[in-house]
């Protein structure tokens, strides 16, 4: 499609795109490429028409009554969410009249109009003009690397955080938010009131002392904030009689205190409350006043939108989900601000593009000095890191920390509060020194295993926060479903951590709802194609279309296996399955494949399997016995895309993303050509599906199961019933 933009600083420039439209200007726009060498490199005339063809060419003409005449080009490529920009230019008489930025800005609107998080270029470091005007255009230095050997040149590799989206409508809706996730202020975090008995806990050989403990910390690290009620006060101040001084009573003074409303026995909500807390209790008698202090509590919590009750009453925790379903109050134990030790620890080791590992750990001790050297590298001041960032010693204990090391030195890290494993919502905070060449990968490794451990408690929303110029992070997490704003500082995601079938719909649309997320359909829709758009409601009753597709991806890692949706199954090897799928349970010494650190992986097969791989087809994979496999289905995922490519086309770049290389692809058959198919929102299967029930529904056919192969909707629903446990 050809289109013209008409600017109002200068009506005698347009800038035109489109191959049709460009085609005409290649020469000049080479030739002027090649009378400028020295500041823009050797670029062949066929790479230009390369780029014309993919839409990355725009070309800078000047009206006049003489003509049109050339007046320079912009030379970009687009990987959502970044592009690059490999050339501009503009001829000098036009270098005062802003033509530049004009060809900037275009690029600018239609990328943001796409949502895309960024854009990069890289500019020699003794190109003083072109640098300045780099600076002024606000793209940031991100690193310096080597430049080509002919040369010897130092290259700055500078980024620009694209302003859109911009701040949301208040209704949450946003082309960049279409889940219309509520989005919290700036420095806005949850509050929570606390039950007397939770303030008695904190005393020395109480049972529960450690977890209250670890709640007191959440605060301090501005994870969540802290009240209490006046009956609290008034309870303790009655209990003080002839004593002049009570220390409970001074130390709840500390707290911000909350009225406790006073409320009629006939009062709706308190009904309803009983019945769903003390249903027996409601139905035979008149509430005590401990039940009705219980109660109050919770309606306190309502009235002044808090985020809910800590309390360590069992009557109350047992209701805690119908409490949550029916109100938006989360009811918590002390015991959910506290870790869980077994889940603090990682030791893992990423192969990487740039021919090295970095490793995945949790934080000690003896780590925590290069995490602070990071921190203070990207800004953030002292009291930041002490109160939030780096919680140290006792505070370790309500807080996971995980570090990306390269070597001794940290690239990377992550913290969050326990309460977002044990509840469902809470915040993160992540940073990547994006100076380090490995910077990108260790931004996949971090939010990939954020996501991961958080999706293994179900439906849950998080927060992250950011320091300044984390565009790795942004781009990353765009891809796994987060949204934010640039001048927010933070990134929000729902996600659902589930695979959801007809007999299961209901139940996912409560759990998914009661942390903050969208409302699903009502009843559970029949497979249309990934396209085929769903009605749900955001969480302040927005009612919004949204394709399957991207829902699943907003959601990831989630699968919807709705009646009528194409599956197949496909074989792999033992070798490539484990790295590939991460589904063994026994850890490896062995560094992790590049594509681990990926959400979208490759798989390559036979070209004539590329009938089978729908965009939005299930794929489950099943481990050959070659290698000694088990024979078992052991995942499931969902098919992106797949194309046929030519073996001597696919590159080292092409491969980071699957198990295989230029070597080994000759074991996966002999044609030169390969299916190639994306996919994503992998599911390990908990309860692994033989051999034996394969055959019993017609599906484990041994010439079959050498390649890829459709399933019946009968064998779909079988294999999903059987490996998750669901009907």
């Amino acid at each position: 499609m050809t289109r013209s933009k008409q600017y109002v600083r200068d009506p005698s420039f347009e800038i035109l795109e489109g191959f049709q439209t460009t085609e005409r200007w290649l020469d000049e726009v080479s030739n002027a490429s090649d009378a400028h060498r020295n500041e823009l490199g050797f670029t062949p005339k066929s790479v230009f028409e390369q780029f014309a063809r993919r839409d990355g060419l725009y070309v800078l003409v000047e009206k006049s009554k003489d003509g049109v005449q050339y007046a320079g080009h912009l030379l970009f490529d687009r990987n959502f969410p970044r592009a690059n920009v490999r050339q501009m230019f503009t001829l000098r008489p036009y270098r005062r009249l802003g033509a530049a930025s004009l060809l900037l800005d275009h690029l600018r609107a239609s990328l943001t109009q796409s949502s895309f998080i960024s854009i990069y270029a890289r500019v020699a470091e003794d190109l003083v003009a072109a640098n300045g005007f780099w600076q002024k255009q606000r793209f940031y230095i991100q690193r310096s690397v080597k430049g080509g050997v002919t040369r010897n040149r130092q290259i700055l590799v500078r980024c620009h955080e694209l302003d859109s989206p911009q701040l949301f409508p208040t209704s949450g809706l946003d082309e960049h938010n279409p889940l219309g996730i509520q989005l919290p202020l700036a420095n806005e975090q949850p509050m929570y009131l606390l039950d007397m008995n939770v303030l008695f806990d904190v005393q020395p050989r109480r049972l529960r002392r450690n977890s209250v403990v670890a709640l007191f910390q959440s605060e301090r690290l501005n994870f969540c904030r802290l009240a209490i009620s006046s009956e609290v006060r008034d309870e303790l101040k009655r209990n003080l009689g002839e004593r002049n001084t009570d220390p409970m009573e001074a130390y709840t003074e500390t707290f911000s205190c909350l009225p406790l409303k006073k409320i009629d026995e006939s009062d709706p909500v308190l009904r309803e409350l009983a019945e769903i807390v003390f249903p027996k209790a409601a139905k035979e008698r008149a509430l005590n006043a401990n039940e009705r202090s219980d109660l109050r509590h919770i309606i306190t919590a309502i009235q002044h939108d808090l985020s809910g009750l800590v309390t360590n009453d069992e009557a109350l925790l047992q209701a805690s989900p119908k409490i949550e379903r029916r109100f938006g109050i989360q009811v918590v134990s002390s015991q959910a601000f506290e870790i869980d030790e077994a889940s603090n620890y990682s030791d893992e080791t990423f192969e990487t593009s740039e021919k090295s590992t970095l490793r995945l750990l949790s934080v000690s001790p003896d780590t925590e000095d290069s995490i602070r050297v990071l921190l203070k590298k990207l800004g953030l001041s002292g009291s930041a890191i002490a109160s939030g960032w780096l919680p140290v010693g006792g505070q370790g204990r309500s807080a996971f920390r995980f570090a990306v090391f390269s070597n001794s030195q940290c690239v990377g890290y992550v913290t969050w509060s326990a309460l977002t494993a044990n509840d469902g919502r809470a915040t993160a905070r992540a940073a990547v020194d994006e100076s380090d060449p490995q910077a990108l990968e260790a931004a996949r490794i971090l939010l990939l295993h954020l996501t991961e451990k958080l999706a293994k408690n179900g439906a849950c929303q998080i927060k992250v926060e950011l320091p300044q110029r984390q565009s790795y992070l942004r781009e990353v997490g765009v891809v796994l479903g987060f949204v934010g704003s640039p001048q927010a500082s933070f990134l929000i995601k729902s996600i659902l951590g589930k695979i959801v079938v007809p007999t299961t719909w209901k139940q996912a649309q409560l759990d998914l709802a009661a942390k903050g997320g969208p409302r699903l359909p009502d009843t559970s829709p029949i497979y249309e194609g990934p396209d085929k758009h769903l009605v749900i409601h955001t969480p302040d009753g927005n009612r919004v279309h949204v394709t399957l597709d991207r829902l699943e991806s907003l959601l990831t890692p989630a699968l919807f296996c709705l009646p009528g949706r194409p599956a197949v199954i496909s074989p792999v090897r033992r070798s490539y399955a484990e790295p590939l799928l991460g589904h063994s349970a026994q850890g490896t010494l062995l560094p992790q494949a590049s594509a681990s650190s990926y959400a979208d992986r490759l798989y390559l097969s036979d070209p004539n399997t590329l009938k089978h791989f729908k965009r939005g087809s299930l794929m489950f994979f099943y481990e050959s016995s070659r290698d000694g496999g088990r024979r078992q289905v052991v995942a499931l995922a969902r098919v992106r895309e797949a194309h046929l490519k030519a073996c001597d086309a696919i590159d080292v770049f092409d491969l980071k993303q699957s198990v295989l290389s230029k070597a080994s692809l000759n074991d996966i058959g002999k044609s030169q050509m390969k299916t190639v198919t994306v996919f994503d929102n992998i599911f390990v299967l908990p309860n692994p599906v033989g051999l034996h029930f394969l055959k019993r529904i017609g599906c484990g056919d041994p010439n079959k199961l050498i390649t890829t192969s459709r399933l019946t909707d009968e064998q779909m629903r079988a294999i999903l019933a059987e490996g998750f446990g669901c009907g």
